[in-house]
């Protein structure tokens, strides 16, 4: 019987490693562990026009409420990319009871993702992270795509609007050209 103890100890802390690797190494890249206001999200949806079929993509999906609020809310189809296996299971659960029906979330790196269908994309990233996706859209996106910036700009480009309604951080909207 120690032995399978032993190895019961060894695989459980074998997953919690694993499990604290992915989420530092997705804070490492540039997710920030916070959340954005609904608010924030709300209004950055609103001003970018989200409808109904549009493919909304979040890049580092966190708890999700982004995902949730644009398909509840806006009747967006919301895919979303988490590294974190813990937020990945949060994500996945917000989804699940708030009853969002159709939608992807992938435990990926973003970075490594194709953004080339989306309508709009969500992020909350650092600015060395930002600095990095900025010439993934330029290149990925298509013109008329929306992007949704909580907290930090996009480099060398002028937002078309910033909105501040009272949420700790801004909301800097974009349009690819």
């Amino acid at each position: 019987m120690p032995l399978f103890y032993s190895i019961v100890y060894l695989s459980v802390l074998l997953l919690l490693l694993f499990v604290l690797a992915r989420t530092a190494y997705a804070f490492f890249i540039g997710a920030p562990i916070l959340y954005t206001p609904k608010k924030a999200i709300r209004d950055g949806l609103n001003f970018c026009g989200v409808k109904a079929g549009d493919k909304f993509y979040d890049l580092g999906a966190g708890s999700g409420r982004s995902m949730v609020i644009a398909a509840k809310e806006f009747g967006a189809v919301p895919t979303g990319f988490e590294l974190s296996p813990i937020f990945f299971a949060l994500t996945k659960l917000n989804l699940i009871f708030s009853g969002v029906r159709s939608y992807d979330l992938r435990m990926d790196n973003f970075y490594a993702q194709s953004l080339d269908e989306a309508d709009c994309v969500f992020c909350f990233l650092t600015p060395k992270a930002m600095k990095k996706l900025a010439p993934k859209f330029a290149a990925e996106l298509t013109s008329g795509a929306k992007i949704i910036s909580y907290g930090f700009q996009l480099p060398d480009r002028q937002p078309d609007k910033i909105i501040n309604n009272g949420y700790p951080g801004n909301v800097f909207c974009y349009t690819v050209e």
